[in-house]
């Protein structure tokens, strides 16, 4: 078992957290949100003793016009993410900003 997993490498609360703590920060080319099972696969191969999501799709304008794919790689994905940590009793932070989720503390849950 490894220690920290985060998804969404390049991302500025990723590139951080390299800064502050060996993890292991996965990118598109290691585990493209876009195919929301790649990221619970990555979960299982790599048994990390917890996992931070970084990762999202924050284009406000292009997400209207590319709805499939935001909702897979803000919705899917992370309910993928989710299953996984549950299934390895480990645990998840996902980390969102008001154009994903608007704050209110009110949002679809996971499957």
């Amino acid at each position: 078992m490894s220690g920290l997993l985060v998804f969404g490498r390049t991302g500025q609360v990723a590139r951080e957290l390299q800064h502050l703590a060996p993890v292991l920060a996965l990118g598109r080319d290691a585990a493209d949100l876009a195919q929301p099972g790649a990221c619970a696969a990555a979960i299982h191969a790599h048994r990390p003793r917890a996992v931070i999501n970084a990762a999202a799709y924050t284009a406000v304008d292009p997400a209207e016009d590319e709805a499939d794919l935001a909702t897979a790689i803000n919705g899917a994905a992370p309910a993928e993410m989710a299953l996984a940590c549950a299934a390895l009793n480990i645990p998840l932070v996902h980390i969102s900003t008001d154009y994903v989720f608007p704050g209110t503390g009110h949002h679809l849950g996971a499957r």
